[in-house]
């Protein structure tokens, strides 16, 4: 929100999802390498969020005068805590006892379910489906946390690297960026855990909705065929 507010394009999990989910499977995926999948972003000024923030690297390597911001928590422990918070949030009140399944169904959530794998992995060095808090890693989610920001830091140019701390504010944002201050505070969103946050908008997104689209169809299809297949079943018993 900040950096739209800005002035800049922005591409958010949102985006990712509805432009580029293909894409970023056939990169992941081995069988495209990154050229096509980069050019998709030519005209776009700003990428947040996974998966591109894990791909930095790969956005880095072709676009190598890119300014890159990595926002950093207070501690490991600090992005754990939030990170997980937002995930058990979408449990407690988005997952539904089918969740699972729905990928079963929905060409479109197997599609996300496969990149989410892949999210895991880059994020919290996790194959496990996040829906199973009996698999978070604690340890390991924020040694990958630590990995990744040193890796950033490292790699990066220092006149082309700020590194913001989560509440900051404007200024130094604005600074490295070369825009004028605005004269509203700093928005604060997606609040780990709390209503209105990132598990909140997902459900309402363009493809979480086609999901689910495509879920019940399906399940209204083989349920119609189940029916249409009992009775004529029961019509040839009763021939016999």
């Amino acid at each position: 929100v900040a950096l739209r507010d800005l002035g800049y394009s922005v591409h958010d999990f949102e985006e990712h999802l509805e432009y580029n989910l293909d894409n970023y499977l056939d990169f992941l995926e081995g069988k495209k390498d990154s050229n096509y999948l980069m050019e998709q972003y030519r005209d776009v000024d700003v990428v947040v969020d996974q998966p591109a923030c894990t791909l930095w690297q790969t956005f880095f390597h072709h676009y190598p005068d890119c300014k890159v911001i990595l926002m950093e928590r207070k501690s490991a422990e600090v992005w754990y805590e939030s990170y997980t918070k937002m995930l058990q949030y979408y449990i407690d009140n988005h997952a539904v006892w089918y969740e699972n399944y729905i990928g079963w169904f929905s060409s479109t959530r197997s599609k996300f379910d496969l990149l989410n794998r892949h999210n895991m992995v880059r994020s919290a060095g996790s194959i496990h489906n996040f829906l199973d808090p009996s698999t978070w890693s604690r340890e390991l989610w924020m040694a990958q946390y630590t990995q990744h920001n040193a890796a950033v830091k490292q790699l990066v140019l220092r006149d082309q690297l700020l590194v913001f701390q989560v509440g900051e504010g404007w200024n130094r944002l604005c600074e490295f960026l070369g825009k004028d201050v605005p004269d509203h505070p700093f928005p604060r969103e997606n609040v780990g855990g709390q209503k209105g946050s990132i598990p909140d908008k997902l459900v309402e997104f363009n493809i979480f909705k086609r999901m689910q689209q495509e879920f019940f169809q399906k399940i209204l299809l083989i349920g119609g065929i189940s029916i249409v297949g009992s009775v004529l079943v029961a019509r040839r018993w009763k021939l016999v």
